[in-house]
């Protein structure tokens, strides 16, 4: 939280530690589909939104947003959904100094 100024705003995107993302984004990505090289994902070092919010609270950030991010591999579009289930953004906010 130190690196984003009172009232600013951090976003993370990374990816769900789950078997739907496992499937999805680690084998589909980078063994099937081939989209990024192989090894990009570290699966024991993905974190559940719920872990980001509380490292994050305790670094004086507000969870302000949390959005599913589905990219379409035959348009290569990304757009963002409800779903967090495989890739998420996390929208944070430093809190802003009282007057």
């Amino acid at each position: 939280g130190a690196l984003a100024r009172p009232g600013g705003h951090v976003f993370i995107s990374t990816i769900n530690p789950n078997f739907k993302s496992f499937a999805f984004a680690i084998v589909g990505a980078e063994y099937l589909a081939r989209l990024v090289p192989r090894g990009t994902h570290e699966y024991d070092r993905l974190l559940k939104p719920s872990e980001i919010a509380r490292f994050a609270r305790a670094a004086g950030l507000d969870v302000a947003d949390i959005a599913g991010l589905n990219y379409d591999p035959l348009r290569e579009q990304c757009t963002l959904t409800r779903d967090p289930s495989v890739n998420y953004l996390v929208h944070l906010r430093r809190h802003a100094v009282a007057s």
